[in-house]
């Protein structure tokens, strides 16, 4: 009885070969592009894109902007016009991860540098630091000796024995300090750190991550309610309605309307309580955030009905829907931020209603941006949502010129 059970298990796998190739086949691949997501997050591989305003105009500040221009680890470019409100509008929308305007001449005394960016990218201002002191380590070594004396030649240099002795008395007294807690003195710094928007701490990345749940949970949901298609053709209700002048063309649009109301009352749920927990400004923008809402459930809907009209029996649309779920919130932005990743995957990404959707959300919510910006995302997400309706609507016409 238990080999017979086997048999017929394994013959009924062998015979549903979508279902095997889902199987055995499409794992690896998923393992393939996820070990590039994550190992481009690793920091590696990271290019950023930066903004340069050279306010200073001298010559260590040229040679320190051209040397950034040419690092192959960052994508860098001129601020035009080179000012900090520049930098400072392109990192706010996003056309920069990180910005960096040169006060004044890198080597003189002080704070030369002013990095800009978003509290979204949290990595960002490290790794420009990091892509900056290396520059200056390779192309302005005169510089950073400057600035290294700057901070260590009251130590360093000769000191004569009423300065030994009050260099002792510091030392002990920056040691009672700590020990008492108290704050110790800092040395010269090279960079000050802004982050864009007066905005509470951390908005930012909460209204990424809303945007990005939103959009990977109205894929499952309608994935799951679409899966009555097959349901349906199974139990012979579709081959019922097939017989009517109407056709599956009244059930399918009746679908799709029932998928788009369930991920806007989705969407309102996780924007709802952003709203009321994190203060996300959702009321003040109720207008444009209910029209990328429905774009954003419309192109789940028609895509998760596109998919599960494809699929012939419902272990493959579960196999098929689950993978295309998991790949395109990977590449999308919904598990890794998009900034973190290469940047042939970033380009990738745009390919994905993932990375649209959060897009639209993070402007409209964050970046304060209007419908003119908006709009793209919006077009591209009905776009994606028509086009599966579509093809849901001509796979059921096609069953019935077979049945």
């Amino acid at each position: 009885m238990m080999l017979a059970m086997f048999r017929v298990m394994l013959l009924a796998m062998l015979r549903d070969r979508g279902a095997m190739a889902m199987t055995f086949l499409l794992p690896p691949l998923v393992f393939v592009i996820f070990a590039t997501v994550f190992a481009g997050a690793s920091g590696e591989d990271i290019r950023l894109r930066l903004a340069i305003a050279d306010q200073a105009q001298t010559p260590a500040s040229h040679r320190l902007v051209e040397a950034l221009l040419a690092d192959s680890q960052l994508r860098a470019s001129r601020a035009e016009p080179a000012s900090d409100r520049t930098v400072r509008r392109q990192v706010r929308a996003g056309k920069a991860d990180a910005g960096l305007v040169i006060l004044t001449d890198p080597a003189t005394p002080g704070t030369p540098f002013l990095i800009v960016t978003d509290p979204t990218r949290a990595m960002a201002s490290p790794i420009t630091q990091g892509r900056i002191q290396a520059a200056m380590n390779e192309h302005l070594p005169d510089v950073m000796l400057a600035k290294t004396l700057e901070i260590t030649g009251p130590v360093l240099a000769p000191l004569s024995p009423e300065q030994e002795a009050r260099s002792k008395a510091i030392v002990k007294s920056v040691r009672k300090a700590a020990e008492a807690g108290e704050p110790s003195p800092q040395p010269a710094r090279m960079f000050t750190v802004e982050q864009i928007s007066g905005a509470k701490k951390g908005r930012g990345t909460i209204v990424y991550y809303a945007g990005a749940v939103t959009i990977l949970f109205a894929l499952f949901s309608a994935m799951h309610a679409a899966m009555t298609l097959i349901e349906e053709r199974q139990a012979g209700v579709s081959d019922r309605l097939l017989a009517g002048a109407a056709g599956m063309t009244p059930v399918v649009n009746g679908k799709f309307l029932f998928l788009v109301l369930q991920g806007v009352l989705q969407a309102g749920a996780i924007f709802l309580v952003a709203q009321v927990i994190y203060d996300i400004p959702v009321r003040a923008n109720l207008v444009p955030w209910l029209v990328t809402s429905i774009a954003a459930a419309a192109c789940a809907g028609g895509l998760a009905l596109g998919v599960v009209s494809l699929s012939r029996t419902r272990d493959q649309a579960q196999m098929v829907s689950t993978f295309l779920i998991l790949v395109l919130a990977a590449v999308g932005g919904s598990m890794v931020p998009r900034f973190l990743m290469p940047p042939w995957l970033q380009t990738l990404g745009w390919f994905t209603p993932h990375a649209w959707a959060i897009d639209a959300y993070h402007a409209l919510l964050w970046r304060d941006a209007d419908w003119t910006t908006l709009y793209p995302a919006w077009l591209v997400l009905l776009g994606v949502g028509i086009a599966g309706l579509l093809v849901a609507h001509i796979t059921t016409r096609l069953v019935r010129r077979q049945t």
